[in-house]
């Protein structure tokens, strides 16, 4: 679970790190610009994380399935080689997928006016200022959706309900609640994730990337990636306690 969470920090990061800094700097400068190689970069890197990132938490409600539902099968199922292929597997799909819709849009014939209604650079926005057909586009769009959205939002789905049932079938009460711990990180963060995402790429597209679009898409591209690491933070016992002593300690030395 160590090794995905490290991975899913990375992920973390890397989405802020492709956003946050470009973002900061229009705001300060007020210029507002950014090159159009330097857009099809940002696109790029921003769809590898997020599909990347739909890849591993598929995974690691698989991972979770395992350890609570086949306990014993465990370290024979998910091996260290297993991991690592997982990992490399989702790194790479992630890639070529991010590949495909990158050079599918930035293929089209653009208008003279190039202003992106959006804070950074992606999909929705960018076919909006297309002057050529895009329906190649919201195909590619739509499948990825289906592919990496709906078919892995289901799988996770799956999985947690036969771990529901494995947690319904232990008898002691502390067994249950110790099965369950393990997996409240996760729901959490795969609700949080995919709620932002249905809401931004499911709902009817309107012919104008409207504010709400903007937003929805700030809170999945800064905010969610902020947040997982304090929902995977404060389930951990021994971080919670160092937590709770580092604020005694400075509410002391406050008084």
């Amino acid at each position: 679970m160590y090794f995905f969470l490290t991975n899913l920090s990375i992920l973390d990061i890397s989405c802020i790190s492709t956003t946050v800094p470009k973002m900061l700097y229009n705001f300060v400068l007020g210029s507002y610009t950014i090159t159009f190689h330097g857009c099809a970069i940002q696109l790029y890197l921003f769809s590898w994380i997020e599909i990347t990132e739909l890849l591993l938490l598929t995974y690691m409600a698989f991972d979770r399935y395992i350890a609570i539902c086949k306990p014993l099968h465990y370290t024979l199922i998910i091996t260290r080689r297993v991991c690592f292929q997982a990992v490399i597997t989702v790194w790479t799909v992630g890639a070529f997928s991010s590949g495909v819709h990158t050079l599918a849009a930035f293929s089209l014939s653009f208008c003279v006016k190039l202003e992106i209604n959006h804070f950074f650079c992606e999909i929705p926005p960018l076919l909006k200022l297309s002057c050529t057909d895009t329906t190649l586009n919201e195909m590619l769009t739509l499948l990825t959706d289906v592919l990496f959205g709906f078919l892995c939002f289901i799988f996770i789905s799956v999985s947690y309900f036969f771990i529901l049932s494995s947690i319904a079938h232990i008898h002691s009460a502390e067994g249950k609640k110790k099965a369950a711990s393990t997996c409240t990180s996760h729901i959490m963060v795969v609700l949080i994730f995919y709620g932002t995402l249905f809401i931004a790429y499911v709902k009817p597209q309107s012919e104008i990337f409207s504010n709400q679009d903007k937003i929805l898409s700030v809170i999945y591209a800064v905010f969610v990636p902020l947040l997982n690491p304090l929902i995977y933070t404060l389930r951990n016992k021994d971080m919670t306690q160092a937590i709770l002593k580092l604020v005694s300690k400075i509410t002391l030395y406050a008084v």
